[in-house]
C-alpha cells in the first residue's frame, strides 16, 4: 500500500485554487444520505466548498453507475474503463478533479497541470473517518 499524503499538501501543486474532502453521513449509504464536509482548504469560501463537495458527490455517483453498467454488460471486454478512480470536469475558467476517495480539487485553467500526476497524489490522501 502506498504511503498516504497530507490533505493540505495538495495546495502546493500549481493551479490548485482549493480542495475539499468529505465522507458519507452513514457508512455504506452514500447514494441515499447527504455527504458531510470534513475539511476545505485554499482560496474558496465554505459555501463554495459545500457546493464543490455536493456537485462532486452527485457527479461521482452518476459516473460510477455508468461505469459499473458498462463493466457488467461486458466483463470480458478489457477495453471497458473500470474500476474508476477519478473524474475530470473541464470548464472555461476552472476545472474540477475528483477522486473516488471523496477528495475534490478546483483548478485554475490558466495554469498547465499534469492531471495524471495530480490524480496520483489525490488518491493518496487518507480520507478515512477519524
Amino acid at each position: 500500500m502506498a504511503t498516504p499524503i497530507p490533505f493540505n499538501s495538495l495546495l502546493t501543486i500549481d493551479g490548485v485554487i482549493g480542495a475539499v474532502r468529505w465522507r458519507e453521513t452513514v457508512a455504506g449509504k452514500g447514494a441515499i444520505t447527504p455527504p458531510f464536509l470534513t475539511e476545505h482548504i485554499g482560496n474558496i469560501t465554505e459555501d463554495r466548498a459545500e457546493r464543490l463537495m455536493a456537485h462532486s458527490e452527485a457527479a461521482g455517483l452518476g459516473i460510477m453507475g455508468i461505469s459499473q453498467l458498462s463493466h457488467h454488460r461486458a466483463m470480458e471486454d478489457k477495453t471497458v474503463v473500470y474500476p474508476l478512480d477519478s473524474f475530470y470536469l473541464h470548464s472555461i475558467h476552472g476545472s474540477i478533479v475528483c477522486t473516488i476517495n471523496r477528495v475534490s480539487i478546483l483548478l485554475d485553467n490558466s495554469v498547465k497541470v499534469d492531471i495524471q500526476n495530480l490524480i496520483s497524489k489525490m488518491i493518496l490522501v487518507d480520507n478515512t473517518p477519524s
